[in-house]
C-alpha cells in the first residue's frame, strides 16, 4: 500500500475520532491499517448478523438490531408524543412487552390505551394491584378480578365491613406505594443479582452462556433434579443416559468429522424414538415413559443471553411416552396430576392451562386430530382445573398444552409442555405389534416439568426471593456458639447433623448477635446457638431467619423435623405451627 493510499485511509477519515500527539509518526505504521481493515470487516458481519428490519402496518421500516432495539426504541423515533402514549405492542401478531428486545425482522403494531387489547393489557395489570392495595387496606380476602369490557374489577370478601368511594382515595395511595413496591422487589429479587450475592453461579466470557455453579447453587440444581427424580420412580417414568452428539442433526451447533456433519445435541426427542425403535414392543408394554436429563445445546446470539433464563448450555427434564391411542387420556391425566403436584403443592405457584388445537396447516388425519383433541379435554375437565382454548394454534404434528406459571411477582412464565405428536413415530418408522399382531403406530407425548433446570432456577431465585425453602435451601442450617469452650460440641452437632444429609455451617467468628445477624441476612433458615447449658442436655436453642425464636430442642428430634421437612416439601417451615409438630 503507498503513502498517499494510508494519509487517505487513516489520516482525515480517523483525525476526527483519535486524538493524536505531534510526536507520533505521520503517516502511521501499515499494521495499523491492518488493524482497521480487519475491525471494519468484523463490525461489518457483526452488524449484519445482527441487523433487524421492523416493518409497521403503513409499510414504514426502521432497521434495528436483534437483541437490543425494543418496540418503545421504535416508538421513540416515531415520535416522542407516541412513546408517551403507547402501553403494549405486537410482534409478528403476539403480544409483546415494550421493552423486550427484537428476535429478528419482525412486523410490529403499537398499541395505545384506545386499542381493546392494550386496554386489557392495562386493565389486567391494574386488576392485580387493586387486589394487593385491597388486601393491605382491610384485609378482604381476593375471589375474582379480571379486566372487563369498561374496566376492571376485584372481588372480595371481608367478614365484617364493607368498601364505599369514601374509602377511594386511601386506597389510591396504596396503590401509588404498591407500585413503587413491585418496582423495587422487582430489582431486588433479580436473580443475577442474588445468584452473585448468595454465591450460587456466574457467568465467564471464555464460555458465554454457560453457567458456572458455586456448591450452594449445585446443591439446588440438583436438589431439583434429584426431586423430579423421586417423582419419576413414582410414576412409571424409565431415566435413560444418550449420546451427547447426534450425526447428521439439523441443529445449530453444527461440526464435520471426518468429511461428516456432527452437532452438539440440541434436543432429546430423537434420541428417545431411537432407543424406543431398538427392540420390538407389543401392545401390552404401552405406555413406555423414557426420562432424560441430557445437556442440551442451543447456538443462541450473544446479546440474547440472559443469566440463566437464555443460555447456550443447559438441562431440561425431558420425558417421552410411546403410548397406544386408547391410552392418551389416562397418560395426559397423568402428565397433569404430575403437574399440579409440583406446581402447587411443592413450589406453591398458580397456573394455567391452555390447549392448542388443529391448525390451518397440519399433517395426519382429521379423525386422528379429532380423536387427539377430544382426549386431551376430557382431561383437563376431569383435573377441575380451569383452561382456556386457543382454536388453531396447535403445533402442524400435533395439539397441545400449554402450562403458564404465575410467580410471587405476578409475572407469567411458561416452563413446563403437554405436547402429542402424531410425526416423529412416523417419520422414525415406530410402531408396535397388536393383539392381532399387526404393526401399529404408537402416539408419542412429549412432556416436560421444569423445563430448562437453570431457567426453572432463575424463575424460583426470583419468586423465593433467595429465602429458600427449606427442603431445596443451599443453607439449611448455621450453627453459632456463645463462647469457646463450647466450640467442640458446636463441631458435634455439625457433624451429626451434616450425617444426617442437611447443608450446614459452623464457622463462628464475631460477637454473638453479629453472628445471629451475619447469618439471617445469609438466609439460613436454621440458627442453633449452643452454649454450656445446651451443651449440658444435649440440645440447641433454635432460631429461624426471621428471628423467632423455637426454644431448646434435642439433636436428634431437630433432625427428625429436618427430614419431614424435606420428605414432605413443607413450604413454611420456621412457623411455630409447622415446627411445633
Amino acid at each position: 500500500m503507498m503513502e498517499s493510499e494510508i494519509k487517505e485511509n487513516i489520516g482525515l477519515k480517523n483525525e476526527m475520532k483519535i486524538s493524536k500527539a505531534s510526536t507520533e509518526m505521520n503517516p502511521w505504521p501499515f499494521f495499523i491499517q491492518e488493524r482497521i481493515e480487519l475491525w471494519d470487516k468484523l463490525m461489518k458481519a457483526y452488524k449484519d448478523e445482527i441487523a433487524a428490519k421492523i416493518s409497521l402496518p403503513d409499510g414504514k421500516q426502521f432497521d434495528g438490531e436483534a437483541w437490543r432495539t425494543t418496540p418503545f426504541h421504535i416508538a421513540e423515533k416515531i415520535s416522542k408524543g407516541l412513546a408517551d402514549s403507547v402501553i403494549i405492542s405486537k410482534v409478528n401478531g403476539e403480544i409483546w412487552d415494550l421493552d423486550r428486545p427484537f428476535e429478528g425482522d419482525a412486523t410490529l403494531l403499537l398499541l395505545k390505551f384506545e386499542d381493546e387489547e392494550a386496554k386489557q393489557v392495562f386493565w389486567h395489570s391494574s386488576a392485580h394491584i387493586l387486589g394487593e392495595a385491597m388486601e393491605r387496606y382491610c384485609g378482604g380476602h381476593l375471589c375474582y378480578g379480571p379486566p372487563i369490557q369498561e374496566g376492571f374489577y376485584y372481588d372480595m370478601w371481608h367478614e365484617s365491613r364493607t368498601i364505599s368511594q369514601d374509602d377511594f382515595s386511601r386506597i389510591d395511595q396504596i396503590v401509588k406505594c404498591a407500585v413503587k413496591k413491585f418496582q423495587e422487589e422487582a430489582a431486588k429479587r433479580d436473580h443475577r443479582k442474588l445468584g452473585r450475592d448468595q454465591e450460587l453461579f456466574f457467568f465467564n466470557p471464555l464460555s458465554p452462556g454457560c453457567a458456572f455453579w458455586y456448591p450452594k447453587g449445585a446443591h439446588i440444581y440438583n436438589t431439583l433434579i434429584n426431586f423430579i427424580k423421586r417423582e419419576y420412580r413414582k410414576r412409571g417414568f424409565s431415566e435413560w443416559f444418550i449420546l451427547r452428539r447426534i450425526h447428521n442433526c439439523l441443529g445449530n451447533c453444527r461440526f464435520d468429522v471426518e468429511k461428516e456433519q456432527f452437532a452438539l445435541k440440541p434436543m432429546n426427542c430423537p434420541g428417545h424414538c431411537l432407543m424406543f425403535d431398538h427392540q420390538p414392543h407389543t401392545y401390552n408394554e404401552l405406555p413406555i415413559r423414557y426420562a432424560d436429563f441430557g445437556v442440551l445445546h442451543r447456538n443462541e446470539k450473544s446479546g440474547a443471553l440472559t443469566g440463566l433464563t437464555r443460555l447456550r448450555r443447559f438441562q431440561q427434564d425431558d420425558a417421552h411416552i410411546f403410548c397406544r391411542n386408547d391410552q392418551i387420556m389416562d397418560e395426559i391425566k397423568g402428565c397433569l396430576d404430575f403437574l399440579c403436584f409440583c406446581y402447587e403443592k411443592v413450589f406453591g405457584f398458580t397456573f394455567k392451562l391452555n390447549l392448542s388445537t388443529r391448525p390451518d396447516e397440519f399433517m395426519g388425519d382429521i379423525e386422528t386430530w379429532n380423536k387427539a383433541e377430544a382426549d386431551l379435554k376430557a382431561a383437563l375437565d376431569q383435573s377441575s382445573k380451569p383452561w382456556m382454548l386457543n382454536e388453531g394454534d396447535g403445533a402442524f404434528y400435533g395439539p397441545k398444552i400449554d402450562i403458564t406459571i404465575e410467580d410471587a411477582l405476578k409475572r407469567n412464565h411458561q416452563c413446563a409442555t403437554i405436547q402429542l405428536d402424531f410425526q416423529l413415530p412416523q417419520r422414525f418408522d415406530l410402531y408396535y405389534f397388536n393383539e392381532k399382531g399387526d404393526k401399529e403406530r404408537p402416539v408419542m407425548i412429549h412432556r416436560a416439568v421444569l423445563g430448562s433446570v437453570e431457567r426453572m432456577t432463575a424463575i424460583l431465585t426470583e419468586n423465593f426471593g433467595g429465602k429458600w425453602p427449606f427442603w431445596l435451601s443451599p443453607r439449611q442450617a448455621k450453627v453459632i456458639t456463645v463462647h469457646e469452650s463450647v466450640n467442640a460440641y458446636a463441631r458435634q452437632v455439625k457433624e451429626e447433623i451434616f450425617a444426617a444429609g442437611f447443608e450446614f455451617d459452623e464457622r463462628c467468628s464475631d460477637t454473638l448477635n453479629k453472628q445471629i445477624r451475619n447469618a439471617q441476612l445469609a438466609q439460613f433458615n436454621f440458627i442453633l446457638v449452643v452454649g454450656a447449658k445446651e451443651m449440658g442436655n444435649g440440645t440447641v436453642n433454635v432460631r429461624t431467619r426471621d428471628n423467632a425464636v423455637r426454644g431448646e430442642v434435642q439433636v436428634k428430634d431437630l433432625i427428625r423435623k429436618f427430614h419431614r421437612f424435606c420428605e414432605e416439601y413443607t413450604k413454611d417451615t420456621e412457623s411455630a405451627d409447622e415446627f411445633s409438630i
